[in-house]
């Protein structure tokens, strides 16, 4: 298990707090009762905000103005407003009525920052009913996220840490027993999110708990220096994919039939028999690039690692530019799906689901400038959070593999036939004494 603790974060997390300050000068629990004083007391950039949101006359007249409420019917009623990192979080109750699409249209929201005189405003639904707004006037993920330097030894493999949350929590995920889903545009940062992915996996790495069968079919440019080193198996084009593909197949249907034979529900990882994640970087070169009995032989393998290999500790981590179901056909079948900077809100559904941006996540208003930033979604849950990878650099990289590259094994046997040698013989002539002599 690893904590929070065992990390130095570096300038990532510092650049981000300052986010806090208002907290810290405001005090813990502290809101003057009056809309006025609530609005001279605080920080400049959230001013008009506090006035909206602590005046009940304010409100009525947004509300009003919004068309989500009026005299007759009556007005939200605020539950809570609380200063956040970002800003404020203001949660409100729906009226009879209303739905979501009420509160989370682009126009809405855009009239709500203007009426607020903030940046930004977005929505999300925690509960039936209840409607939490988003007011930012500062971006927590703006500052990359430093790759932690301090080196650990334990590893939660259905908790890895990848990157930092926008409210200053480490992001986890969850590897044993999940399949993930990672799409971005080109720079969004899909290649820092799994070369952080591998570098916290690394002791386990090292110590043979995980095996890494490693596809790139960028000709090894992206994860080259993992070769041989850092991976199991490594391969750099649709041929040799897809061979490494049938080969966690093998794995994981050894894996079943065992555990068939002995009852078991999950298989635990051992160093004989370890977790096998296999990475498929740019997967749409299988998938729509490929020959057409390539694209099936490829849909084919990852349908059976995607259904099937999961109790079997055979997971699957898949990148990719464009999330189509021609680029992806079994994306359903991914449980944790990552969205960074996409070019369109339709993407963002075929990440997310349809609903998505409805209830929070927006890949396609994410900055160029903020590579590593996403939303990240899971089955079972409804929110999103948005997280940001750590940075790696190329020195980052070459730290990771020199690290964490498990000892190969030295054959120590002879390499030839030495029945015959004589220790004591140095090489002399005996017929006249002159031989070679042994330095």
């Amino acid at each position: 298990m690893t904590s929070l603790d065992t990390f130095v974060l570096g300038g990532g997390l510092v650049a981000a707090s300052v986010g806090m300050w208002w907290l810290r000068s405001l005090g813990a629990g502290t809101r003057p009762a009056h809309p006025g004083d609530a609005a001279d007391t605080a920080p400049p950039e959230l001013r008009t905000a506090v006035l909206v949101i602590a005046d009940p006359r304010q409100r009525a007249h947004m509300f009003i103005a919004l068309g989500l409420g009026s005299i007759d019917s009556g007005f939200p009623p605020v539950e809570d407003w609380v200063y956040t990192d970002h800003g404020l979080q203001i949660d409100l109750l729906m009226m009879a009525g209303q739905t979501r699409k009420d509160w989370s249209a682009p126009d809405v929201l855009d009239a709500f920052a203007q009426v607020l005189a903030v940046p930004d405003v977005s929505v999300s639904f925690p509960d039936p009913g209840v409607v939490r707004l988003q007011v930012r006037v500062f971006d927590t993920l703006a500052a990359p996220a430093t790759m932690p330097v301090t080196v650990h030894n334990g590893v939660n493999l259905e908790a890895v840490p990848v990157g930092i949350t926008e409210h200053h929590d480490l992001w986890r995920l969850r590897v044993l027993y999940g399949h993930i889903l990672l799409a971005g545009a080109t720079g969004s940062g899909k290649g820092s999110v799994l070369w952080s992915l591998i570098a916290s996996l690394g002791p386990a790495i090292r110590d043979g708990l995980v095996d890494v069968y490693l596809g790139d079919p960028k000709g090894g440019a992206e994860f080259g220096k993992g070769e041989n080193r850092l991976f199991v198996e490594f391969a750099t084009d649709t041929a040799t994919i897809l061979t490494m593909l049938g080969k966690g197949v093998q794995v994981m249907q050894e894996r079943l039939a065992h555990m068939r034979a002995t009852g078991s529900r999950k298989h635990v990882p051992t160093t004989e028999h370890p977790l096998i994640l296999i990475v498929i970087d740019e997967a749409a070169a299988l998938s729509s690039y490929a020959t057409r009995d390539e694209q099936l032989e490829f849909r084919r393998l990852t349908g059976l690692l995607l259904s099937q290999g999961r109790a079997a500790a055979v997971s699957v981590v898949a990148a990719l530019q464009d999330p189509s179901k021609e680029t992806m056909p079994n994306r359903q079948l991914f449980p944790i799906r990552i969205g960074l900077r996409l070019d369109e809100p339709t993407q963002t559904a075929m990440v997310h689901g349809h609903g998505a941006r409805d209830r929070g996540a927006r890949c396609e208003e994410i900055s160029e400038h903020t590579p590593g930033v996403g939303y990240v979604g899971e089955d079972g849950t409804t929110e999103f959070v948005r997280v940001r990878a750590f940075y790696v650099s190329d020195t980052d990289i070459d730290r990771i593999v020199d690290t964490f590259s498990p000892a190969r094994d030295i054959d120590l046997a002879p390499q030839g036939d030495y029945s015959g040698f004589d220790p004591d013989d140095l090489g002399e002539d005996d017929s006249d004494g002159a031989g070679p002599v042994a330095a």
